[in-house]
């Protein structure tokens, strides 16, 4: 049996006395990749980690094993040898025990430094740049150039990187890191066994990279920036590319887009001995492709010719100019004739809809779009790097303790949501990222006019999140895993909107639990009074007079907390569901349709009575959801 099991480190835990692990954030074939912070230096760094348990459950011949983790030590040395700012910085390597209950797991790991942001291929459009030469030559510029900066310091060290891909280049703001070096080569360094096995991506990988992986020199990179240029032109690469071949341009209607073409030819010329020789022969090709574009402004009427030359035609334009009046004219009669045929119809005034709910919805999540014969992801991964979970379509019987029509089923339509309560870490990041919006009087935060959080204690020596010298901090490591607590609604609905998501509604946190058992275990406490109690006393008067003390008076024991990631995943791999920490949600009439969203209430479930959207209390947390629509053909 296995003395390892993945996950290979759990949310807390603490590596070698110096990097406490706060979450995982990628999982691949060669490791898992977690954030984690550096005690003795307060940084957040990346721990890329392998061990041979977790290889196994990957790898069944003892010998590719082996070769893995020769590979992993040989990416350790290739990008220790490299100090470049377009090249991923390394701080340690090292190895260590795991302990658990069948044994200790050994593990090897690479300290590196951590990029929060997205991939190269978030700056590249899916249908590609084409025939916008200022959206093409900015890309460039900014974005593409500077790449080869850095591959061309690996070259120069004598490495081969050999799976560069827009996945692979990281995004440090605007500024690209090449990262991954696991099937890098180094002429300084002892080859690596490899089996006939092929390793890289077939889009971007060189003829000679397939055939003969060992023998991919540099020229198998300046293949795969050709593709990646391609693909920036043209659109994303579908499974329909043939692999392994020269691409070109289907159109090249202007003298930047034929040198373009010639470059991408010359990149990726199936015989390496037709290729471009050096980073340096691409990067000066590509500069007089630009030089090109910019002296001849013109070329931007050309390349729109096909599409517009229809409207230079005079007999087009007064034609268009007559048809207009026509149009203007014939509208302003039909409104003066009082819309003949319609004359009892009344116009509808629009609905009214809360400031409150205005504020939460002014950047509605955008839904994720899908054909109804897709097969929808199980999991996906959140902008704030938050695993999202998908609950299927389903029907929800109400509960007896509903306080709208108990017992009548209530249809759902898909939708994803996250697998865990919010943490301080998280609710920390995207304070911090919002500072310019905040400022904090007397233990409250302030975004504009709403109230996101009360700082404090929550419960007796526990105050885990603080503002100190401008920013916002965890006060203890151990509390980041920790559900974000004393959040108000609008403070969980801004996080929410922030992150393309919207809270759940009340309909939605009911499927996703599975209509399962609604008592909740815990005791509310919070200012003396529960949700529930409290909405037993008179509600009255305005947002300023509610708060009558800026920090609420911290309760003793308070909730047990534990990592959010402690507790089981349900059938949908949703953990912590009606725990002991309530949840934010809305309240809205029937379903969750976005038709509905002007009837939604602000609720504690899973109570379904409304909550003011500036109170916070010491045991409730928030997730947020992310809603599916199918598309219809």
């Amino acid at each position: 049996m296995s003395n390892c099991r993945i996950n290979i480190f759990e949310t807390g835990s603490v590596l070698n006395d110096k990097w406490v692990i706060l979450e995982l954030i990628g999982k691949g074939a060669m490791g898992e990749i977690y954030l984690a912070h550096q005690l003795n230096l307060k940084r957040d760094v990346a721990i890329k980690v392998v061990s041979e348990e977790l290889l196994k459950d990957f790898e069944d011949d003892p010998e590719e094993i082996e070769t893995a983790f020769q590979r992993f030590k040989r990416e350790v040395h290739a990008m220790a040898q490299v100090r470049h700012p377009n090249v991923l910085q390394i701080f340690d390597y090292g190895s260590a025990a795991i302990q658990r209950e069948a044994g200790d797991c050994p593990v090897e790991f690479i300290a590196m430094e951590y990029i929060p942001g997205d991939t190269l291929r978030f700056t590249m459009s899916d249908e590609g740049f084409y025939p916008e030469q200022d959206l093409t030559g900015d890309w460039l510029e900014e974005y593409f150039l500077p790449m080869l900066n850095g591959i061309e310091a690996i070259h120069d060290l004598g490495i081969v990187h050999r799976d560069i891909k827009p996945e692979n280049i990281l995004m440090d703001d605007t500024n690209p890191k090449i990262a991954d070096f696991g099937l890098a080569r180094s002429t300084r360094l002892k080859p690596v066994t490899q089996s006939m096995d092929v390793k890289g991506t077939a889009h971007y990988m060189s003829p000679e990279h397939f055939f003969d992986f060992r023998k991919a020199d540099q020229r198998a990179d300046i293949y795969s920036l050709g593709k990646i240029l391609f693909e920036a032109v043209t659109g994303k690469l579908g499974e329909g590319t043939i692999p392994f071949k020269t691409a070109s341009l289907p159109e090249t209607e202007t003298l930047f887009f034929e040198k373009l073409d010639k470059i991408i030819q010359d990149a990726t010329a199936e015989n390496r001995e037709n290729r471009l020789a050096s980073i340096e022969q691409l990067r000066t090709a590509i500069l007089d492709a630009i030089d090109a574009y910019k002296k001849e402004p013109e070329a931007d009427i050309l390349a729109r010719s096909k599409h517009s030359s229809f409207l230079l035609n005079p007999k087009w334009i007064w034609s268009g100019i007559v048809i207009a009046i026509i149009a203007v004219s014939a509208m302003a009669i039909w409104h003066l004739m009082g819309e003949p045929g319609n004359s009892s119809k009344v116009l509808e005034s629009p609905p009214i809809i809360s400031n409150e709910v205005k504020k939460v919805y002014r950047d509605d999540s955008s839904p994720i779009e899908i054909m109804p014969s897709d097969t929808p992801k199980q999991s996906i991964l959140a902008e704030d790097g938050a695993s999202m979970h998908f609950v299927p379509a389903g029907t929800v019987t109400l509960p007896n303790n509903s306080s709208s029509q108990p017992g009548r089923s209530v249809k759902v339509n898909p939708f994803y949501m996250d697998e865990t309560l919010v943490t301080n870490h998280q609710y920390v990041e995207f304070l911090n990222h919002n500072l310019s919006r905040i400022r904090v009087e007397r233990g409250v935060v302030r975004a504009e006019e709403e109230i996101w959080l009360l700082l404090g204690e929550i419960s007796e020596d526990y105050e885990p999140i603080v503002f100190q010298i401008g920013e916002f901090k965890v006060s203890k490591i151990a509390y980041a895993s920790l559900p974000a607590l004393r959040v108000t609604a609008y403070g969980a609905a801004g996080y929410a909107r922030y992150y393309n998501r919207r809270l759940p509604t009340y309909i939605e946190w009911l499927h996703a639990l599975g209509n399962g058992e609604l008592q909740f275990q815990k005791k509310f406490q919070d200012d003396g009074d529960s949700p529930e109690e409290a909405d037993k006393q008179p509600r009255h008067g305005q947002m300023h007079s509610q708060v009558k003390s800026d920090v609420a008076k911290p309760k003793s024991p308070g909730p047990k907390l534990s990592s959010v990631i402690n507790d089981q995943p349900n059938r949908y791999g949703i953990r912590g569901l009606n725990k002991n920490i309530k949840e934010w949600g809305l309240k809205v009439s029937d379903a969750t349709s976005r038709d509905n969203i002007r009837e939604a209430e602000f609720v504690v479930l899973p109570s379904t009575s409304q909550r003011f959207p500036w109170e916070g209390f010491g045991e409730v947390g928030f997730r947020c959801v992310r809603e599916v629509k199918i598309k219809r053909k």
